[in-house]
């Protein structure tokens, strides 16, 4: 049977990874995660800290995990802002661990390293003294730190490293941090007369390549199972979608006559406009498409909010 890891597995990827994996008894499924957790179906749970290098080799000395999807991490870009240390420990120096841990336990393993195409803001400016580095945001640096440690364990002949950069995904599951939950959750407060019928948001102009979590759940596996060492991998939908058009989308599911006001405390200090790309290994090697289609997702992620908002007024 084939041991697999997923780091941060209570995570809004991590959990819909495990549910989609679970379904397949060829693995044996381990998971960590800095959450208390009492249980999750089908997988063995630990909690541990991934800047905790001494807890990290523990698990891994006990578990020896085949194959590792390395999810766990800082993913907000706007958090990132304000807790740089913090995304710098968790995404750079808990990568780290589990790389270590895993040439030292597992070193024929194979470790899947999720990273972002927020990577895209990373550009060679050429100056008179040589190349110089310029990134939009602390959570890109992080992932770009991260994808370079990667490369200096699959140098060797052991230990396969993948990266993988990921568009943006949402769907059922996800923190209102995010955007599409986000205004979902405006959404259906404001139909539940939780709130005023006004709608904030921040910059609507952003373009992004989005896909479904249940779909990334599909193509993360795809990739940590077929992936080859060091090969860049990029996974999205292929289609690209306005933040204004994921807004207008949920307004249009709404029987509310809502209003539309900008919030500059929204709005990011740096952003990249658009951000898409061609996925050919996902895409035309592997022959993956998406199974859900944008108006499917944000439908899904506003029933959520909505019931969610039922239970609080009923709690």
């Amino acid at each position: 049977m084939h041991r697999v890891l997923i780091t941060g597995c209570t995570g809004f990827l991590g959990r819909h990874l495990a549910g989609y994996l679970s379904r397949d008894s060829r693995y044996r499924l381990f998971g960590i995660t800095d959450e208390v957790v009492s249980d999750i179906a089908g997988m063995e749970v630990r909690q541990v800290d991934i800047r905790d290098r001494e807890a990290v080799f523990d698990v891994i000395r006990e578990w020896k995990p085949d194959q590792v999807f390395h999810l766990a991490a800082i993913t907000n870009v706007g958090y990132s802002w304000t807790h740089q240390l913090l995304t710098y420990q968790v995404n750079f120096l808990g990568s780290l661990h589990v790389l270590e841990a895993m040439a030292d336990y597992v070193p024929r393993g194979r470790v899947l390293a999720m990273s972002s195409a927020e990577i895209a803001g990373l550009k060679m400016e050429v100056t008179p003294e040589g190349p110089r580095l310029s990134i939009r945001s602390p959570y890109a640096l992080s992932k770009a730190a991260m994808e370079m440690l990667g490369t200096l364990f699959n140098a060797g002949d052991s230990l396969t490293v993948v990266p993988v950069r990921a568009f943006n995904f949402t769907g059922p599951g996800q923190d209102p941090q995010f955007v599409a939950p986000d205004f979902a959750r405006q959404v259906a407060r404001i139909e539940a007369g939780k709130s005023e019928p006004v709608i904030r948001v921040g910059n609507l102009s952003s373009r992004r390549d989005f896909s479904d979590v249940r779909d990334m759940a599909r193509y993360v596996a795809a990739a940590g199972f077929n992936g080859e060492n060091g090969r860049l991998i990029r996974l999205g939908s292929g289609k690209v979608f306005s933040v204004r058009m994921i807004l207008d989308t949920l307004l249009s599911m709404s029987h509310a006559k809502i209003r539309v006001e900008i919030d500059p405390d929204k709005f990011r200090p740096l952003d990249i406009r658009e951000l898409d790309g061609p996925c050919p290994f996902l895409h035309e090697e592997l022959g993956l498409k998406p199974e859900y289609s944008l108006e499917r997702t944000l439908a899904d992620l506003l029933e959520e909010w909505r019931r969610r908002i039922a239970e609080e007024s009923r709690s």
